[in-house]
């Protein structure tokens, strides 16, 4: 009944329980494990290949089209910008330090951890991805994009939430990441594998950071 007499506030509290459950950390670590053990298995190889030619091939103009402006709000110099403003703001309105380096935590480790991933990794991107792909940063499993935007966007939203409760700020958050990762389906940036990878280790280093968070305000 509560449902039906506020959906938007049900459907948010669903979308902070999902990303933040502790078993879906635990499902998120072994899956995401289990994925990049099986990389190069036909399953995947032939799920990939399906998915690309799909993008490839989809008539949906609007995403196809606009898939460039959707993968700023993945990219790392805007995360950079939007956790330092985020930060500067938060410290000014709560006076807390501790919120500030949680913030500017969250954005570090998320991209450092993806880097260190990649790097183990080591899988090359698609052959028909863009020509403006930075191929000094060439390796895409899992996507920093994707990855990032989780734990970044749905911590600020813990955190916004918080300060004004009556806002879906986790509902926003899955929009902005949603549109992220269509992007990087319809650039052809990455696998699906690679998103795939980059939710799961999103929502690891999402928790991490929340463990971070509580931590430091304990001290």
């Amino acid at each position: 009944m509560y449902f039906f007499l506020h959906p938007i506030s049900s459907l948010n509290h669903l979308v902070a329980r999902l990303f933040t459950d502790q078993i879906v950390l635990l499902a998120s670590i072994v899956f995401f494990f289990y994925l990049g053990a099986s990389l190069n298995s036909t399953y995947w190889k032939n799920l990939d290949e399906k998915i690309g030619n799909w993008s490839s091939n989809s008539r949906i103009e609007l995403l196809k089209t606009r898939s460039n402006d959707f993968a700023i709000f993945g990219n790392a110099i805007f995360h950079i910008a939007f956790s330092l403003i985020f930060a500067i703001i938060v410290f000014l309105a709560k006076h807390k330090l501790s919120l500030s380096i949680s913030i500017l935590f969250t954005l570090i480790f998320s991209w450092g951890l993806n880097r260190l991933l990649k790097i183990i990794y080591k899988r090359e991107r698609p052959e028909q991805a863009g020509q403006n792909t930075k191929r000094r940063l060439s390796y895409c499993f899992p996507s920093g994009h994707v990855m990032a935007s989780i734990s970044i966007y749905f911590f600020s939203s813990i955190l916004l939430q918080s300060f004004i409760p009556f806002f879906p700020w986790y509902l926003i958050s899955l929009v902005i990441c949603s549109f992220v990762i269509l992007s990087r389906i319809f650039l052809n940036h990455h696998f699906f594998t690679d998103i795939i990878g980059g939710i799961c280790m999103g929502i690891v280093a999402l928790n991490i950071s929340i463990w971070v968070y509580f931590l430091l305000e304990v001290l």
